[in-house]
């Protein structure tokens, strides 16, 4: 499994309109793409306004195919425009699961 790790910081007031995209991108394409096995938005409780998205994959290569498409969606352009700051990527593998 390989899985993208992405941190930013949404714009002050820009924190709800961050997790409302994330759920319209759900309504609107879900896990249609059979790229993505999962993907979850997580809010730090010490710094609302910083979010983490676990995306995983079933391989690098379509986490690549899946992330080059995303970049040039209107989806990412709008994302983008409520960020304070990032989104910094790490690719990860993932090693061990629990469950």
């Amino acid at each position: 499994m390989f899985i993208i790790v992405s941190n930013y910081r949404a714009k002050a007031g820009e924190e709800d309109a961050i997790i409302a995209l994330h759920e319209d991108w759900q309504r609107k394409q879900g896990l249609k793409a059979d790229a993505y096995l999962s993907w979850e938005l997580i809010r730090k409780v010490d710094a609302p306004s910083e979010f983490i998205a676990i995306v995983h994959f079933s391989t690098e290569e379509s986490a690549r195919v899946a992330e080059s498409e995303l970049e040039q969606d209107a989806w990412y352009c709008r994302l983008l425009s409520l960020l304070e700051e990032g989104p910094s990527h790490v690719s990860c593998t993932s090693e061990w699961q629990l469950g």
